[in-house]
């Protein structure tokens, strides 16, 4: 009895010596990213990034992280960590990497649809842009557009051009300013009025042909294209009717859902209002895009 206890006891030892080879195995199967990026904007709100890899048709999640504003990395605790990240199983042979943004309610294993950067792999490099087909799917490039500062909402004296349209034509018969690639869940564009001192939004929109989301300074929202009137509940610091002489006319996209009322760092057009602007005057926007690339490293 005492020898079969024996080797009862050498058998078990040899099993789980085993089992401890094999999760050392599988440990060291692992696999990290060395994440290399440029221009990626710390996140607010409890928003956090998150790198992944697509092996097939799966994709496998590193942990979150957010970056500092001199763009070291951070955990979501906000301690700073090194820019390699574990994934917890064996993706060699990934296809794709990508990063979203995640939405600090958003619990589960599946990425978001709000995909920043992304790239095939190549060998064991991938080089990480915003217009890769997993990403935004569209290019930015050679954008051109009009807008025009004027006001549609009811009358104010001084007030002619205290407003931002992204339209053309006259006042009384606006067409589009704008014809913007469509983009994917996630993202949304958004127009903004840069004073030098203030950046006053004019609203989320999808599409240049039709109405913004919001009309925060004014009463009405008209015409049915994206812009707004600067007529009430100036933000602090700005004084209403807004005189928009020598500002700045910007377009970015923005995550949706958002993390903070400011943008988040992609700018693709911006136009010049004059010194001396004419209500109703269209203004030539063009391309003046500002977005963070990188690359990732497996290994």
């Amino acid at each position: 009895m005492r020898n079969v206890f024996a080797m009862l006891v050498i058998t078990l030892m040899f099993i789980a010596g085993c089992d401890s080879g094999d999760v050392t195995e599988q440990e060291a199967a692992k696999v990290q990213v060395r994440l290399e990026l440029e221009g990626l904007p710390p996140l607010q709100d409890g928003f956090t990034y998150q790198a992944w890899a697509k092996v097939g048709f799966e994709t496998f999640p590193t942990d979150r992280f957010n970056v500092a504003e001199n763009g070291s990395f951070v955990n979501a605790a906000g301690q700073f960590i090194q820019n390699a990240l574990v994934f917890a199983v064996d993706v060699a042979a990934a296809d794709e990497v990508f990063i979203t943004i995640e939405d600090k309610r958003d619990s589960d294993d599946a990425p978001s649809g709000t995909v920043i950067l992304g790239g095939t792999v190549s060998g064991s490099v991938a080089t990480l842009t915003p217009t890769d087909p997993i990403a935004l799917d569209a290019s930015f490039a050679g954008l051109t557009g009009t807008f025009m500062v004027m006001h549609h909402s009811d009358f104010v004296a001084g007030s002619e051009t205290s407003g931002l349209w992204f339209t053309n034509g006259s006042q009384g018969s606006p067409t589009a300013g704008l014809s913007l690639p469509a983009l994917p869940d996630g993202w949304i564009y958004e127009g903004w009025l840069d004073t030098g001192a203030a950046l006053i939004s004019t609203g989320t929109f999808r599409s240049g042909s039709a109405a913004d989301t919001a009309s925060p300074y004014s009463s009405t929202d008209t015409p049915l294209f994206p812009g707004e009137d600067f007529l009430e509940n100036a933000p602090t610091g700005v004084t209403f009717p807004l005189n928009p002489a020598g500002a700045t006319a910007r377009v970015t996209i923005e995550p949706f859902p958002d993390d903070t009322v400011d943008p988040y760092g992609f700018f693709i057009m911006s136009g010049s209002v004059p010194s001396s602007p004419t209500a109703g005057t269209p203004y030539p926007l063009g391309a003046d895009i500002q977005m963070p690339s990188g690359t990732a490293t497996l290994f």
